[in-house]
């Protein structure tokens, strides 16, 4: 909740401290590029160190960068290169407590109980998304910025305070580590030798790149005499509502082949360009909205639950920080494409354009026998079957004794 203030408020911040629409941009960019920059770092430590120290440090970290961010605004003093290097160690702090916590998962619930743990953290997610951004204009309303960043800084110690409680029984992956380097090696060969996964990566960043244009221009569209802002917030409320209809369908539903079922899912992901496009009457754009959000959310949880199985637990979290590192680089980079693109080829053609690039590649997908490899077991836990991997073996570091997970221990592998 505390994170899903900042958005909203560090951009009003930046205006009323004197910033530009280029400075918020600055600001906003260097957040970006900082945790897409330390995300691999991140994994590997978080893979080295106790992922339990890890997640407090980070929280730590993040605590003290908008604590000091609310005392510069309380005091009018907050410039525009403050904003940028607090946000910027905020953002590089939060790409090791991404990764970290995505691997800690399978420490905390068995391996039968993962895709229900997945989809709570996602309703929570879902949620604060939703009454974040109010919370944070009512804040804004009756007071100043820096009360709304101050209670994000105290959201982190609290956070840091929760974490402190959790038992886990894994600390240091070795005593004696190899090289960073070798470290960041053994998680991407560990990908890379999978190519069937890689390649799955590869297409949910090139949906990642096609549905920006959707953010990008549908505000567009809408305002061109299609009820303007109105209109667009009723498509954003219905977007998240049916994020969280898809979270708590993710506590239930269970495919057995679940990355064929979320690529095929991932498919609905066309609605929202395909219906902008004429565009089609406001309550049918929403609906479409909101069950392609619904299919977006479910499909998150499943392919979390599959990446915390089939993945051995020494390099969960390298594994987690290529998967979140793809995503960062794709999306804003069709933030950034999607105006020059529609200028080029016309409003219409661009969001068709957009559809099918987020459509083919996912059918295609299904194709590979890799993918269709991967299947729920009548125990409920997810290995690949049948077919062997092609791929060389992984590096000894990063081996994998058995692709099939075992749940008798707290540190058996997950997401």
């Amino acid at each position: 909740m505390g994170n899903a203030l900042i958005p909203v408020t560090v951009v009003f911040a930046i205006l009323r401290s004197g910033g530009s629409a280029m400075d918020v941009g600055t600001v906003l960019t260097c957040h970006a590029v900082g945790q897409v920059v330390m995300l691999p770092v991140g994994g590997v430590w978080a893979d080295r160190l106790s992922r339990k120290l890890v997640l407090m440090a980070s929280d730590a970290i993040q605590a003290v960068c908008y604590g000091l961010l609310a005392v510069m605004i309380f005091l009018d003093r907050a410039a525009v290169w403050q904003f940028a290097v607090t946000y910027t160690i905020a953002g590089m702090a939060m790409a090791f407590f991404t990764p970290a916590s995505r691997a800690v998962l399978p420490e905390l619930v068995g391996a039968e109980h993962l895709q229900p743990a997945n989809a709570l953290l996602g309703l929570t997610d879902s949620t604060t998304k939703v009454l974040g951004p109010a919370l944070a204009a009512l804040l804004l309303a009756i007071s100043s910025p820096g009360t709304a960043i101050l209670v994000n800084a105290i959201s982190f110690l609290l956070s840091f305070a929760l974490i402190s409680r959790m038992h886990l029984h894994r600390q240091a992956q070795r005593s004696e580590k190899q090289h960073f380097f070798a470290d960041l090696r053994d998680g991407w060969m560990a990908v890379a030798q999978r190519r069937w996964y890689l390649a799955n990566l590869l297409c949910w960043g090139v949906w990642n790149f096609a549905i920006a244009f959707f953010f990008v221009l549908g505000p567009v569209v809408m305002q061109n005499g299609h009820g303007g802002a109105t209109s667009w917030s009723v498509i954003m409320i219905t977007g998240s509502v049916g994020s969280i209809v898809g979270g708590l369908a993710a506590l239930h539903y269970r495919p057995r082949r679940p990355l064929v079922t979320a690529n095929a899912a991932a498919v609905i992901g066309i609605a929202p360009l395909a219906l902008l496009a004429p565009p089609a009457p406001l309550f049918v754009i929403a609906l479409g909205v909101a069950v392609a959000f619904t299919m977006t959310s479910l499909v998150g949880e499943i392919l979390a639950t599959t990446q915390q199985q089939i993945f051995p637990e020494e390099i969960q979290a390298r594994v987690s920080s290529l998967d979140w590192m793809i995503s960062l680089i794709a999306m804003p980079a069709g933030y950034a494409a999607a105006a020059p693109v529609a200028e080029f080829l016309g409003m219409r053609t661009t969001l068709l354009a957009a559809a099918a690039l987020i459509g083919t590649p996912c059918l295609l997908l299904n194709l590979l026998p890799g993918v269709r490899s991967v299947q729920r077991l009548p125990d409920g836990t997810i290995a690949v079957v049948g077919e062997r991997d092609t791929a060389a073996p992984l590096p000894e570091a990063a081996s994998v004794p058995s692709l099939k997970v075992s749940t008798e221990t707290p540190g058996s592998p997950g997401r």
